[in-house]
Order: C-alpha cells, then structure tokens, then sequence
C-alpha cells in the first residue's frame, strides 16, 4: 500500500514510522523546513518539501496512485482542502484526517472526507473508559447513519439488574444487538434477564449516550 501523508506533526511522524515498518511505502510532504531537514537527513524518510494543499506538491508526491492520504497540518481548513484535492486528483484514494474542532467534522463527512477523526472525542472517550464506575465503552460511529456503537457493563445494585430487556423503557432510536455474559456472546431477546456485569452492546443516536447509560446503570 501507498500512502501520502501531509504534514509531520506527531501523529504524522510516528504514524509514518509505524506504516514504513509494516512494508508500506510511505511519502511525506512537509512545509516546514526544519522539519523536512529533520525527516530527510536525520530519519532516512522520504519527503518533499513544498504545501500540500497545493495540486502540483501533491501530484509530485505520487498522490494519483496513493491507496490512501492522511492530512495532519493541525488546521482543519487546510486539511480539508488536502483531502478534496486528493479526491480530485484520484478518485479512489481514501482520504483520512482529525479535526481539532468539534463542530467542523460533519462538514467534513458531508463532504466526504472518509475518515474523519475527532481528537476531542478521542479524548473524552479514553477519560471516560478510564473513570471508575462510568462503565461505558463507546466501540465505533455507524457513519453516515447517526448512530454509534457503545459498550455498557451493568453494575451491581442497578435497576436493570433482574428485569427482562423487554421490560426496560430503552429510547427508540436504540437497538440491543448483543449480550455477554459470563464471557458468553449471544443475542439478546425480549425475554433476556439482565444481570449484574452483564456487557450489553448497542447502536444508538448519537446524543442519547446519557439516557441509555442511565437505563442500565441507574439506581
């Protein structure tokens, strides 16, 4: 596989790193000077120095037969026009970037922009899945659906725990797709009695986090 990726910050860097030592080739395009120096003369990576929110840069790079670019300038504006251009230059190639701002990533996906990462979601998901008794576990986003998949480990003295699934008012927008219990996977029924450190995975909207949560861990 084939991949460009504009701009070495950290996550470029080491993301650079990562794929080149799995046998992928690699590209690197870098505005920054120093930085370029630092990639070609210190590192042994391939670069090019130049904007790669520039067609040319990005044709020079190879992008027109690139699997995949990653824009990772630090400014969502440019990455966007990164990730636009790829797409014009080569259809079939994947674009992926992280938005800093929250608000910017649906624009992104409306777009489309194919994967969009928001490091702010990031964050607060590691913060959450790290706080005791906050056991919520958020497993992806069903794009462009609206929904997304979490995980929810019901605790002791909920008072889901004893009831039947089919007797817990859950928001209509959600779906109860699996159970684990007792490392055991199976799929749920409206009959399934709910039990303390079961594992329920669901697709919900995305913004009823909180309601569901509450549902199976309230008291």
């Amino acid at each position: 596989m084939f991949v460009v990726i504009v701009g070495c910050s950290e996550a470029g860097f080491f993301l650079s790193r990562a794929l080149a030592a799995t046998g992928h080739e690699v590209a690197i395009i870098e505005r920054e000077p120093h930085r370029y120096e630092l990639l070609t003369e210190n590192m042994g990576m391939v670069a090019m120095l130049g904007d790669g929110a520039d067609r040319e840069v990005l044709r020079m790079a190879g992008v027109e037969r690139a699997d995949a670019v990653f824009a990772l300038t630090g400014v969502d504006a440019t990455n966007l026009v990164i990730c636009q251009l790829a797409k014009s230059l080569a259809a079939g190639t994947r674009t992926v970037t992280i938005v800093k701002d929250p608000k910017h990533e649906p624009i992104f996906e409306e777009l489309g922009i194919d994967i969009v990462v928001n490091w702010v979601q990031l964050a607060l998901n590691a913060l959450e899945e790290g706080m005791p008794g906050r056991p919520l576990r958020h497993l992806m986003q069903l794009q462009p659906t609206g929904m997304e998949v979490v995980c929810i480990t019901v605790p002791t003295g909920a008072d889901a725990v004893g009831k039947r699934l089919g007797d817990l008012d859950l928001p209509p927008e959600s779906i109860v797709s699996l159970i684990i219990k007792h490392g055991h996977a199976s799929l749920p029924t409206r009959q399934t009695v709910v039990e303390a450190g079961d594992e329920i995975v669901a697709a919900i909207s995305i913004g009823l986090e909180q309601a569901f949560y509450d549902i199976f861990t309230g008291v």
